[in-house]
């Protein structure tokens, strides 16, 4: 059924003051004026959905990159669903009132079926963030639905008392203690597309919150009816972990064969495809699961299902005891030891763990979590009792380690060389004089074949580059590669690199320097500079806690500390700690921006991923050094390894290429909190000479917007002059800003009411990357626009 039928009075109100464009024969309607850089993703996007390509597309932070990949999406959708011929006559009476279900059956599977569009983004938060932005749009009536966890969605009182939800579910849909979940069973009400819409009132783009709301009014379970809404909906959101996990995929019914998936914020992507196809369990968990399916076998339950899984369990747990022994110290209170793939064949071999019986134990898995019921003499009548299954917990280790050996066995273990297993054994001091256990994990140091069976992958964030790793990592080719310009005007970012601090020394990040006190002064003698510089919000990252708390401790010895709080409050990213408190951390930040605030924070933590520091609440951000991963990180290390083993052979980036890779990564998250709008302005000072003795490497690392900006100061006293003279500029030149506005409503001017601007870019070749803007007076090249458009890898 086209999605106009499906839309609502108010969204037609939203198009009369909307842009039309067609691009590639589709047409999109944009909510206003768009920018050439999302005119470029909106074409790179209609080419990957066209000709079933992966799109890779970087578009800063500001630039309205949701609104173009939502917009883009839906529109190509909505023509699909315009190219199926009408259903048989199924609303009005005929003369043949009875059809036979073979002939439906057969007729329904002839039928196109329009792809299901996946939308992952990296936190809940984000989520409610894109539905408002669809709410902006003429698709916001469209079907669809968002997964999330019980935490977020379970309505009855009982569960959210406390304790692990997913059990105490459990428990309730089983009935374990005679009590059923009332929510549950009336999931019916609240499970399709049209009543939600036009019987509950959710007619345009809902959030959570709302279905959580209307479950709660309806008393009907919010979680399980959007996992029945996914069946009908046109777009699916969902935390990207939903879509990455096979566990979580086989858990939530999610069937991407032949679908779009959309990966938002996907900068960390890499590293969660690994960890979705890598598992960690500790000799504990394996003993408690051992444990309780000794006590499935004792009470004759499912016994000859539950024995092979005890056995399992049991070769696992001797094997780990007994290899305890030989383990190689390898830093303080740690010890470990690496088998990779060929030797985790013979191990498991060993343990009677072959490709023919992990079959059969697979089967006697499904078997024992299967709910089944048995008629038994109750009082002396016949009633229908559950039968008993081993915990939630016990489940998802059996899960976790079944989920690993089904990739190492894959194609008569094709992918065994891509993992390696590691066992580790630390000491945690507690009553007990020594308190040793071993942590077994297997890592698998690349993830392939993500983009299979997937119609279209796109992946977008705002800090994608380096971009070449991707392909690589992932095993997807990425034929349509985007680097999109910022918004702003170069005049609004001031890039500078400082190699030298305000006492003529040089700033050289690397471990031997930091650990110097000369170093660790002239970096809070900057700080101090900038901080009286600058007014408002600056924030500071730094490449480890490990660094933060060195310069902590040595400023408070020599008294720089007190002498930044004089100029502005100072507020460190704690390490860890739950989310209550780093919310009310980030409120006294904001707070106190109104008077000076300084936030020194971490790469790769929480401040540096996702956060929004608009107008004053970063008027500068600094980092300080390169943040490279630490080099003695047990993964990192096996990983480095792995990419030097197999690069020649395999097309993989060398170890130290893939390394320098996430340092600029996280480097280009930290600079992208700054500068959040079209009309906002900001400085990024990078403090490291390295910067300006090897820009071949070093700079060329950073995002495109960055790196066209920069500039090499030789002398602290030059760029501070230069600093100051922006500030003063932009701070003269500029009210301040509402900060309560939207930031896409402020950053995009939408066309006057009622008026129509229609560009019509269906004319370039689809297999051409460049193609041509009509902006109501002439035809503007996308690539002399600032935009870099690449297919195949390679400059078009």
């Amino acid at each position: 059924m086209p999605l106009n039928s499906r839309l609502s009075g108010k969204c037609a109100m939203a198009s009369s003051v909307a842009s039309e464009y067609t691009i590639g024969g589709i047409k999109i309607v944009f909510p206003c004026k768009a920018y050439p850089s999302q005119l470029a993703m909106m074409n790179s996007i209609v080419k990957g959905l066209n000709c079933r390509q992966h799109c890779l597309l970087e578009s800063p932070t500001g630039s309205g990159k949701s609104l173009a990949l939502l917009c883009s999406a839906l529109a190509w959708q909505q023509a699909q669903y315009g190219k199926i011929p009408s259903s048989p006559c199924s609303c009005c009476q005929c003369n043949f009132e009875k059809v036979k279900e073979k002939d439906e059956d057969s007729y329904e599977g002839k039928r196109p079926q329009v792809p299901k569009i996946f939308f992952g983004t990296r936190t809940h938060k984000q989520i409610a963030q894109i539905t408002r932005e669809l709410r902006r749009t003429t698709y916001s009536s469209v079907r669809m639905s968002i997964l999330s966890s019980r935490d977020h969605t379970c309505v009855h009182p009982h569960v959210l008392a406390g304790g692990n939800r997913n059990e105490k579910c459990r428990e309730l849909l089983e009935s374990k203690d005679g009590i059923s979940c009332r929510h549950y069973h009336s999931v019916h009400k609240m499970r399709d597309q049209n009543s939600l819409q036009w019987v509950h009132g959710l007619h345009q783009a809902w959030d959570i919150e709302e279905l959580v709301k209307l479950g709660k009014r309806l008393r009907a379970c919010a979680y399980f009816a959007a996992r029945e809404l996914m069946q009908e909906a046109d777009i699916v959101f969902c935390p990207y972990n939903y879509l990455l996990d096979p566990q979580i995929r086989e858990c939530m019914d999610i069937k991407l064969t032949n679908q779009i998936v959309v990966l938002d914020e996907a900068h960390n992507i890499e590293d969660c495809a690994r960890d979705s196809a890598s598992y960690t369990t500790t000799l504990t968990q394996l003993l408690l699961a051992r444990e309780e399916l000794d006590s499935m076998v004792n009470h004759n339950i499912r016994r000859s299902d539950h024995d092979p899984l005890r056995a399992l369990c049991t070769s696992l747990t001797n094997w780990i005891q007994e290899t305890s022994v030989s383990l190689v110290e390898r830093e303080y209170e740690t010890s470990c030891k690496v088998w990779n793939g060929k030797e985790i064949l013979t191990v498991f071999h060993g343990l009677g763990i072959t490709e023919a019986t992990f079959s059969i134990l697979q089967n006697h898995l499904h078997t024992v979590i299967e709910k089944e019921e048995k008629v038994t003499l109750v009082n002396g009548k016949e009633e229908a009792v559950q039968v008993p299954t081993v915990s939630a917990q016990t489940q998802t280790v059996l899960k976790g380690l079944f989920m690993v050996l089904e990739f190492l066995f894959r194609h008569n273990c094709k992918f065994a060389e891509d993992y390696r297993i590691v066992l580790q054994q630390t000491y945690t001091w507690d009553s007990r004089p020594d308190a040793p256990d071993a942590n077994g994990f297997f890592a698998r140091p690349r993830r392939k074949h993500l983009g299979e069976s997937v119609r279209t992958i796109v992946l977008s964030s705002g800090t994608l580059s380096p971009m070449a790793s991707f392909s690589s990592e992932l095993g997807v080719k990425f034929s349509i590669q985007l680097e999109a310009s910022h918004v702003i005007k170069s005049s609004q970012v001031w890039v500078g690199t400082i190699g030298i601090g305000p006492n003529s020394r040089k700033l050289c990040a690397t471990f031997q320097h930091t650990e110097t006190f000369d170093f660790q002064d002239e970096v809070g003698a900057l700080l101090l500079k900038v901080c009286e510089l600058m007014s408002h919000g600056i924030l500071c990252f730094l490449p480890s806690y490990k660094m933060l708390d060195k310069l902590r401790d040595r400023w408070r010895q020599t008294g720089q500390w007190d002498r930044m709080e004089r100029v502005k409050t100072v507020i460190v990213e704690p390490k860890g700690g739950d989310k209550a408190d780093f919310d009310e951390l980030l409120h006294m930040y904001y707070e106190a921006v109104g008077d000076g605030a300084l936030l020194i924070a971490v790469c790769r933590g929480k401040v540096s991923e996702g956060l929004d520091f608009t107008d004053d609440n970063a008027r500068a951000v600094v980092t300080i050094g390169i943040p490279f991963p630490n080099i003695k990180d047990l993964q990192v290390e096996l990983k480095r390894k792995y990419n030097d083993q197999h690069c020649k052979t395999r097309g993989l980036l060398s170890g130290s290429q893939w390394y320098e890779i996430q340092a600029f990564r996280a480097l280009n998250q930290a600079l992208g909190r700054c500068i959040r709008h079209k009309n906002d302005w900001g400085a990024l000072i990078l403090v490291d000479d390295r910067f300006r003795c090897n820009p071949n490497k070093y700079i060329n690392g950073l995002s495109k917007w960055v790196r066209q900006q920069v500039q090499h100061h030789v002398s602290f006293k030059n760029a501070m002059e230069s600093l100051v003279n922006f500030s003063d500029r932009h701070t003269q030149a500029v009210s301040p800003t509402n900060k309560t506005t939207e930031h896409l409503a402020v950053m995009q001017n939408s066309t006057s009411p009622g008026a129509s601007v229609t560009i019509d870019l269906s004319s370039h070749n689809l297999l051409d990357t460049k193609c041509a803007i009509l902006n109501e007076e002439k035809h503007v090249p996308l690539l002399n626009d600032g935009l870099t458009l690449y297919q195949e890898g390679k400059l078009s």
